[in-house]
């Protein structure tokens, strides 16, 4: 489930053509990357399906263009996309920064339309995927990311997979340690079940993101270099990387932080 909370009306800046823009209408905006559109489609509902001339991407374009400024300050040339979905922000990310490697999980066992365009366009060893695997299997995670960037650290992680609180903190400690010092960590939707439109019924069972954010503070205030600093908006959130030597295999946010009797409420 992909979620967006962007305010509408948002007419498309210059990366995007605007298709519609009313009051009433939330607009629907497209970009032109190689044989495929990307049509970006905003709100808390499934876009409609995707095909081999167009890919969904579920958020909208000031969305995206926020996230850009973000990554725009790492210029990924190594980069880690956590949830993909139909794979069209993945074919987004790509086309904007050209990454050397960009490595991309999702728990659905096949992206038909994205991996037919990847194959199109000789870009299945650029963009690889690893499909069918859950963010929570660490084991799974941490062997393709070794592999595929071959023991090098990373520039960027984009998490926007389960948004759910323990299956993110798990992704987190899995993927964090491969990032390099002043790298990049950017969970989306973290603020879902906080948002004035979200239905109070929905997903009432689910812990909220919002504890996982006390608890990287907690990590960024121990001041041990782990987290250097952690920037929230309404849309996501970005970990930066401090400079200690993390273990690969065993990082775990509790072993990060002093609590002194403060408790995190799930």
């Amino acid at each position: 489930m992909r979620l967006d909370f962007s305010p509408r009306p948002w007419c498309a800046s210059a990366m995007v053509t605007p298709k519609t823009c009313s009051s009433d209408v939330p607009p629907t905006e497209t970009l032109r990357v190689r044989d495929i559109e990307l049509r970006f489609f905003p709100g808390i509902h499934r876009p409609p399906p995707s095909t081999d001339a167009v890919i969904y991407v579920h958020k909208d374009a000031a969305f995206v263009a926020a996230m850009d400024e973000t990554l725009d300050r790492v210029r990924p040339k190594f980069m880690i996309e956590i949830g993909i979905h139909d794979g069209g922000s993945t074919a987004y990310w790509h086309h904007k920064y050209a990454p050397d490697r960009l490595v991309a999980f999702d728990i659905s066992p096949e992206v038909p339309f994205f991996a037919r365009y990847l194959e199109r366009n000789g870009l299945a060893n650029a963009v690889r995927l690893h499909l069918g695997v859950s963010q929570v299997d660490r084991d799974r995670m941490r062997a393709a990311i070794e592999s595929d960037f071959g023991g090098g650290l990373i520039d960027a992680a984009i998490d926007d997979a389960s948004h759910q609180y323990a299956a993110t903190k798990a992704a987190f400690e899995t993927v964090f340690p491969f990032l390099r010092s002043g790298g990049a960590f950017l969970i989306e939707d973290w603020a879902w079940g906080h948002a004035q439109n979200w239905p109070p019924d929905a997903w009432a069972d689910v812990p909220l993101m919002s504890p996982l954010l006390t608890e990287l503070m907690l990590v960024c205030g121990h001041a041990s270099g782990v987290i250097d600093k952690v920037e929230i908006n309404r849309r996501f959130a970005v970990v930066w990387r401090g400079p200690a030597d993390l273990p690969k295999d065993r990082f775990r946010l509790a072993d990060h932080y002093i609590a002194r009797g403060f408790s995190v409420a799930l």
